[in-house]
């Protein structure tokens, strides 16, 4: 079995990218060693000319991933970044790879799956428990932590306007960069787990949102208003922005989550897995300063 490999989906997204790169530049796995899947092959033309082997997979097509999980040992399954069709697309893709006789199944899920009140948590949930259930004898699940990267690409506005809209009252948020849950993913998939286990990786601190605000006047030089309101007053106000009815109840129940610490935790786990403590907040806003600053003053 020594000449079976690792393999990581969606090595093109945002994820996927940053955990390939730790795989060969960190963890010096061999590109000989590893399998990456796209659904467009060229879109990792790079990837194939260092010696990756390159294969197009889809998750809404069983074929492929027949075709796409053949010789594999090791597998990191990074969950799709969409909801509604990414429960049946999840369990596809463990059915294939039970059939592939992949040992060891790694998969990025959410922190607190089997209990967050956040509108897409039932997709993970759902997976983890299709892989609990498999004859895949070997899984670690990842329970991942919000992104620090979140502040640029979802909330934007409260850099902009001035004003962080919660309703999370006082519930904890331990934050991680993504490249740190690269690190992590790319780690539980070179060092297997015996059985099957479940890790919250979390980050270095536990903030509240008003902290965290804190933390980016004294780095970013802003003046950010907390505006503490109920769950429905948080919902009026971003129905009044005129914002789809989705991302209302994704803001909405994001809050709930934190609220009632589903986002809490220590960063243990993190660090036994990797052997290194994660990026604290501060630090991971001084290194984005000038984008984050660029984006307070546009």
């Amino acid at each position: 079995m020594s000449d079976r490999k690792l393999l990581v989906t969606g090595a093109s997204g945002k994820l996927g990218s940053q955990v390939v790169k730790h795989l060969l530049e960190t963890l010096q796995v061999a590109p000989s060693a590893l399998i990456v899947t796209t659904r467009r092959a060229d879109s990792l033309k790079a990837l194939a000319e260092q010696g990756v082997e390159v294969r197009e997979a889809d998750f809404a097509d069983p074929v492929s991933l027949d075709k796409a999980f053949a010789g594999v040992r090791n597998m990191l399954l990074i969950s799709m970044d969409a909801t509604g069709p990414r429960t049946e697309a999840h369990l596809n893709a463990v059915a294939a790879a039970e059939k592939a006789g992949v040992e060891h199944i790694v998969y990025t899920s959410m922190s607190a799956a089997d209990r967050s009140p956040v509108v897409f948590a039932h997709e993970h949930d759902a997976t983890e428990k299709a892989i609990k259930q498999s004859a895949i004898a070997n899984a670690t699940i990842l329970r991942n932590g919000w992104y620090f990267e979140n502040v640029i690409e979802y909330f934007a506005s409260i850099l902009q306007s001035g004003h962080w809209l919660t309703s999370a009252a006082e519930g904890r948020v331990a934050q991680l960069s993504r490249q740190d849950l690269a690190l992590a993913a790319a780690s539980a998939l070179v060092k297997p787990a015996q059985g099957k286990v479940t890790l919250s990786m979390s980050g270095a601190e536990s903030m509240t949102h008003a902290q965290m605000a804190q933390q980016m006047d004294a780095v970013l030089g802003t003046h950010i208003n907390m505006v503490h309101l109920s769950d429905d007053e948080y919902r009026a106000q971003l129905a009044g922005f005129a914002l789809p009815a989705p991302i209302v109840e994704l803001c909405v129940t994001m809050d709930q989550h934190n609220r009632e610490q589903c986002a809490d935790g220590t960063s243990e786990a993190f660090e036994a897995l990797t052997g290194q403590q994660p990026q604290r907040f501060a630090d991971w806003l001084e290194a984005h300063k000038t984008e984050l600053q660029e984006l307070a003053n546009s």
